[in-house]
């Protein structure tokens, strides 16, 4: 499943690149494309602030606020494709920059053609890392809804439970078949194992409770740790 992410007070526009956008992914793949609608910069800063996936995001920046809330975007998305929308009001210089690193863009006034041509070359993009995943960049989870590409980055956690392991970013959840064993193979120094069934995300660690086996992960989680795996944490936590 293939998240997107459209910011613009226009109705309109939403509509166009909304449908057009739909239309093109069922023209080039069976890949379902799920599509986040922000009408108000209250509703991009709280899906930006939540870090849901997105693998493709068109903002218009000529909005308030929306340039830095595009910016916080491109740090909980980095393999992101993105499209702004701006006018030539704005001078390139507020936008081109590193800390966004924009592909396209499309200057208003709204013009089909120059939409058409922004937004299908973002899916082919797009499809290109579905097809051929960076593995180094993304964590890949094929089930039944179809493959998710999640950044390493916006991992907190995974967790055996009920027969199958669940990855968690903090807005979301995915299920998968798979074991710890095999995750923590495959994963590497990033992910710590604390407990038979939890597998954290060091950069997301805040604090190790010892006194109450409990790790502290960002926005709130609170993990077990069991005895097993204490002295792994202890280690973990002089090294930093």
């Amino acid at each position: 499943m293939i998240g997107m992410l459209i910011s613009s007070m226009s109705e309109k526009e939403t509509g166009y690149i909304c449908v057009r956008a739909k239309d093109m992914m069922g023209n080039m793949s069976d890949e379902m494309l799920e599509i986040h609608k922000c009408q108000t910069i209250e509703m991009l800063k709280e899906l930006v602030e939540s870090g849901e996936k997105a693998d493709l995001a068109c903002i218009d920046i000529t909005i308030p606020e929306a340039l830095e809330l595009t910016k916080l975007f491109r740090s909980k998305n980095e393999t992101a494709y993105i499209i702004l929308i701006a006018s030539l009001k704005i001078s390139p210089v507020t936008y081109m920059k590193p800390s966004i690193r924009a592909e396209s863009l499309i200057l208003k006034p709204f013009q089909s053609q120059q939409v058409d041509m922004a937004v299908k070359e973002a899916i082919q993009e797009v499809l290109k890392k579905y097809q051929n995943p960076d593995i180094d960049k993304v964590f890949v989870v094929d089930n039944q809804e179809g493959r998710v590409l999640i950044e390493y980055s916006a991992i907190y956690f995974f967790e055996a439970r009920n027969k199958k392991i669940y990855l968690n970013t903090g807005a979301r959840e995915y299920g998968f078949y798979s074991t710890i064993e095999q995750l923590q193979e495959e994963l590497g120094e990033q992910f710590i194992r604390c407990h038979r069934g939890f597998l954290v995300n060091q950069k997301k660690i805040e604090r190790v409770i010892f006194s109450k086996n409990l790790i502290l992960l960002a926005d709130g989680y609170e993990i077990p740790v069991s005895r097993t795996y204490k002295s792994i944490l202890k280690e973990f936590r002089m090294s930093v």
